[in-house]
């Protein structure tokens, strides 16, 4: 398939395998800063503790 078949392809909307290729999809993007891998890690973090720290107190003062 012709580099032309591809652009009009992706141009229609059509969503086949066949449209885009994985590095025309990746061609343009922003690399990942350091800074962004903290704030997804810490998140995580803050989400993992938000969740273990609801699962103690919403039993406790249900049961109460």
């Amino acid at each position: 398939m012709g580099s032309e078949e591809k652009q009009n392809m992706a141009q229609s909307g059509s969503l086949t395998s066949d449209a885009l290729e994985v590095d025309d999809v990746l061609a343009n993007t922003e690399e990942w800063s350091p800074v962004e891998t903290k704030l997804v890690v810490w998140s995580f973090a803050i989400a993992i503790i938000a969740l273990i720290v609801g699962l103690i107190v919403v039993p406790t003062s249900v049961l109460h």
